[in-house]
């Protein structure tokens, strides 16, 4: 049984025992979708024959709920249910416990009862590759036909649903359409389109793919085509063969279909114009007698072979195709393209090995990484040695499909040849994307070397990790230092086969140490519930009887009132001539009475850790207290630094913290981004509802369009929301601001009644009427606190919850707006200052780590007060701190005095949906002169500017890079 229950021999004597039951024993929420509360009831039963009573329960876990109940009693083979609520907020497996306060006989004698509960967030959702799909010409009463590609990527099973949105519904469809079907986890599937005119000229339509859930957007996917009366049929009539690589070959097919009662004459095919000689004709059909019948079609193939970089000039290729006994000229097929550096990338490149002893092997891989727009697939892997040593594949070359976005890994084997030194080889792989097909190539290289027997030590003996909370995670070094007097050879560091689950580590290369050095694997422990838990981390050296190492692996998972947060501090990477850095950790007494610190102490590199804390040991603790400790971290050397924090308790082992963080001595950084290729952009506006705004929401909402000008151009798939600058209800009096919360949205979607959708998306009928709805917030309030406002909307309870639990009204959450891997974009509009309470830097910070501190997916612009209010007579102020944080993350600055609000909509519609122009440095370059930039690996030497405000690279407007393009850039680095 799961229940922590203290057993006892009874005497005869002894009262009627009472005994608490539970069932299920382990509540096992399963796979859950983020944002969705999954319910279970857990029955307690009375399994003894004397009454006792159920106090109350709780949870340890902050996303799961134990319905509220009042105390109750269960006589002997009484039973009651608990009713507990699992709402996860990430991805990810979640472990804890239920603990039920009763004065049953067989629990413990605090009188708490334990059952284990898990859980793991899923998001639930398909991917849809394309969006959109053309039909082409197709004759009035045909049906052309398309597939819609569909595959559910989750673990979750997804509930679909494909409709039809437009004007022109009428002209497609599908016979998957309306009903719901289900797509298992990791199930695909291809949905039949259909486009049958009945109406001359283009037509589109809006296909919806939606996942059965009340968070969920749906996919659109934009459907076209045109419906013709022309006996002769050819689609499509320009053929763009989009970006491929230099070298790689593109292949498209144009058909040609008589569509008339009559036959028409086929005199074969040419392409003109074709200036760069990099377009021909791969297949061209031979016709009985020269001869198109009715209702006959041919197949054309045409290949693209780009032999530089950027755009080619346009070439046609003319079909000899007329009706008989006529010299018309027959129609004529547009050709474009573009070269550019592949899609697919293989690296490293080269692949080395470096030295490996003789007599022993080493394994690294090479990542294949698809950062295409489409699925592509990895195929006829080769490997050759072109000299020296053996080099393998280390699993059998198969055909891999990598989705977009993704990569796949290719373990390839080095083993040195006896006295041959210096060794190499080529992978070869072949990469077909679509109608693309191309060979990309990674050299690979290997020495062999003879080493004597490697005098090592081990440090630690045995990873002791100590207690960590359930749950928690700690990382601590595991290393093998060189003692002797020559070099050492290691290879394969790792946690061994058959280790408990909770310890893990990323594998480490082969590595050449010198007399002095050492190599560290970090290896994690995070317990999955209470209990001790053990391993062992290995790994191989030149060593001819003692060449293989084991460090034994040991860690305790503990539930308790006592803390410490967080149980592990990564310092990163540091160049020795900067100075320390500093983090904090807090440690948490939740006990009811006081607790006893006996110590504190440093183990590993404690050289390059220091501690500052306030106790003076034995400390005591008082009930629910919290104390903050300072640990700085100042590298003194090259390498890993791992050290744990130790906090001693008395008996038993203590609790750990672990702390990592690597020294480095570098002149030079290379930053590399990948443009975004499909662009997501959540845009939150916030509006000052304060009494002077009403002309200015007004000009607002009737300029939306002109907002959207750049979303609609690049097909951005966004979402767009409003808030106030209002967080408390407004006193009334003079007016009343709508949306039911009279001016105090402290944070929620204008408006809360939800009278008006309040998340806008591209699927969202009249989107700009609803916009207009929804930024006439109203003019009731004075207290303008716009940033705090922007804090609420998007942190937890509303970001997450689609009812705000703090509130009366019902569903006026925030949930599904914010998108992980979507740009964030805020956009205040305001005559006044901001008086939020905390400063624009806090401010600043949060929006950072909503988006993993890439500076690159945050954007604050501003309609604001200028600086100088005698350009601005509307203005009640100047709007200063709006203005500092849209400086600090590269957003568009604009007075609220505007003449031309189009204008300025379009310039901050430009800035939040274009493509990303700022690409924020990990350093700070110590000579910005020297600053280089390449773009897929061609220099760049203007279009662009460095800010050091930001420590951003900011490309001109007209030169952003390309969706896809790779972008390099290196400077010399300094504090």
């Amino acid at each position: 049984m799961a229940l922590a229950i203290v057993g006892c021999e009874r005497p005869s004597s002894q009262r009627a025992q009472s005994g608490l039951g539970a069932s299920p024993e382990k509540l096992e929420f399963g796979l859950s979708a983020v944002g969705v509360t999954k319910t279970m009831k857990v029955r307690l039963s009375n399994r003894g024959r004397a009454p006792f009573t159920v106090h109350g329960a709780t949870a340890t876990l902050p996303n799961v709920e134990v319905v509220p109940f009042e105390a109750f009693e269960l006589k002997a083979g009484g039973e009651h249910e608990v009713e507990v609520r699992f709402t996860p907020a990430v991805e990810g497996e979640v472990a804890g416990v239920l603990q039920v306060l009763t004065d049953a006989d067989n629990v413990s004698k605090d009188g708490m009862a334990q059952l284990d509960l898990a859980g793991r967030g899923v998001k639930a959702w398909v991917d849809v590759p394309v969006r959109s799909i053309e039909f082409g010409n197709v004759e009035l009463g045909h049906v052309e036909m398309r597939e819609l590609f569909v595959r559910n990527p989750t673990e979750v099973e997804s509930p679909v649903r494909l409709d039809f949105d437009g004007a022109d519904a009428d002209e497609f469809g599908s016979s998957e359409s309306e009903e719901l079907f289900v797509l298992r986890p990791g199930e695909e599937r291809r949905l039949p389109l259909t486009f049958s005119p009945t109406r001359l000229g283009a037509a589109s339509v809006q296909a919806r793919v939606s996942v059965a859930c009340p968070t969920c957007e749906p996919i659109v996917v934009t459907l076209s085509g045109t419906g013709i009366a022309t006996r002769l049929e050819v689609t499509p009539l320009r053929v763009d063969f989009g970006r491929v690589a230099l070298g790689a070959t593109a292949e498209e097919r144009i058909t040609v279909r008589n569509l008339g009662s009559e036959p028409m004459s086929f005199g074969g095919v040419n392409v003109v114009d074709d200036t760069g000689n990099v377009f021909r004709v791969m297949n061209a059909p031979s016709l009985p007698g020269n001869v198109l019948a009715s209702g006959a079609m041919v197949e054309v193939r045409v290949a693209f072979t780009p032999t530089v970089s950027g755009p080619v000039p346009t070439a046609r290729l003319e079909l000899d195709v007329r009706p008989v006994g006529t010299t018309n000229p027959g129609p004529k097929v547009t050709l474009t393209g573009e070269g550019g550096t592949s899609c697919v990338v293989l690296q490293p490149d080269p692949l080395d090995f470096g030295t490996v002893a003789e007599g022993m092997n080493a394994t690294r891989e090479v990542q294949v990484l698809n950062r295409c727009r489409t699925d592509v697939l990895l195929s006829d892997l080769k490997l050759t040695t072109k000299k020296g040593g053996y080099f393998m594949l280390a699993t059998a070359p198969s055909s891999q499909p990598i989705p977009a976005g993704q990569s796949v890994s290719v373990p390839i084997t080095f083993m040195p040849r006896a006295g041959v030194g210096a060794g190499e080889a080529e992978l070869v792989a072949k990469i077909l994307n679509g109608n693309s097909t191309s060979t990309e190539v990674v050299r690979v290289l290997g020495s062999g070397k003879v080493f004597t027997p490697c005098q090592y030590r081990l440090e630690p003996a045995t990873v002791e990790f100590g207690r960590v909370p359930v749950g928690s995670e700690v990382t601590l070094g595991a290393a093998i230092r060189n003692v002797g007097r020559s070099e050492c050879f290691v290879a394969g560091m790792q946690v061994a086969e058959g280790s408990d689950a909770a310890f893990s580590a990323d594998k480490t290369g082969n590595e050449v140490l010198l007399p002095g050095q050492r190599a560290v694997l970090r290896v994690r422990f995070k317990p999955g519930s209470e209990g001790e838990f053990s391993g062992l981390a290995e790994g191989w050296v030149n060593h001819p009887s003692n060449g293989h190492l084991l460090i034994p692996l040991h860690g305790q998972g503990v539930q308790g009132c006592f803390s410490v947060q967080p149980t592990h501090l990564d310092f990163g990477t540091m160049r020795l001539t900067c100075g320390p850095r500093e983090r904090e950790v807090i440690v948490y007494n939740k006990c009811p009475g006081p607790t006893e610190l006996r110590n504190l102490s440093l183990e590993g590199d404690a050289s390059d850790f220091k501690v500052a804390h306030p106790f003076v040991f034995p400390a005591v603790l008082a009930a629910n207290s919290e104390v903050r400790v300072k640990v700085t971290y100042a590298p003194q050397s090259d390498g890993v630094d791992a050290a744990a924090l130790r906090f001693d308790l008395g008996p038993g082992a203590p609790y750990t913290v672990s702390m990592v963080g690597e020294g480095v001595l570098k002149n030079e950084q290379t930053d590399q981004f990948i443009q975004q290729s499909q662009a997501k952009v959540d845009v939150l506006f916030v509006v000052d509802n304060s009494g002077s705004m009403m002309d200015e929401q007004q000009d607002l909402g009737s300029n939306f369009s002109a907002f959207l000008t750049h979303a609609a151009a690049a097909g951005v798939d966004y979402h767009i929301a409003v808030t106030t600058t209002g967080l408390e209800r407004s006193s009334g009096g003079w007016s009343v601001c709508p949306g039911g919360a009279e001016g105090g949205e402290n944070g929620r979607f204008f408006p809360v009644d939800g009278s008006s959708p309040r998340i806008i998306s591209p699927t969202t009928p009249a989107a700009d009427v609803v916009f207009a709805r929804n930024t006439s917030v109203g003019v009731c309030h004075w207290n303008e606190q716009g940033l705090e406002a922007m804090y609420r909307a998007l942190a937890d309870p509303l970001v997450y919850n689609m009812d705000d639990p703090r509130s009366p009204q019902p569903m006026d959450g925030n949930a599904g707006f914010l998108r992980d891997d979507a740009k964030l974009a805020i956009i205040a509009v305001t005559d006044e200052e901001d008086f939020s309470p905390q400063p624009v830097s806090f401010y600043e910070s949060f929006l950072l780590g909503l988006k993993g501190q890439d500076r690159s997916k945050v954007l604050f612009s501003a309609i604001a007060g200028p600086s100088d209010l005698s350009s601005c007579p509307r203005a009640s102020s100047f709007g200063s701190r709006y203005i500092q944080l849209a400086q600090n993350t590269g957003g568009v600055v604009e007075s609220i005095c505007t003449a031309n609000w189009a204008a300025s909509l379009e310039r901050i519609s430009e800035n939040a949906f274009g493509p990303n122009r700022s690409f924020p440095l990990s350093d700070k370059p110590s000579d910005v002169s020297r600053i280089v930039v390449r773009v897929d690996g061609a220099e760049v030497t203007s279009g662009w500017t460095y800010d050091p405000a930001t420590n951003t690279v900011i490309f001109d407007a007209d030169a952003a890079p390309a969706p896809g393009a790779t972008v390099e850039i290196t400077y010399p680095v300094g504090c």
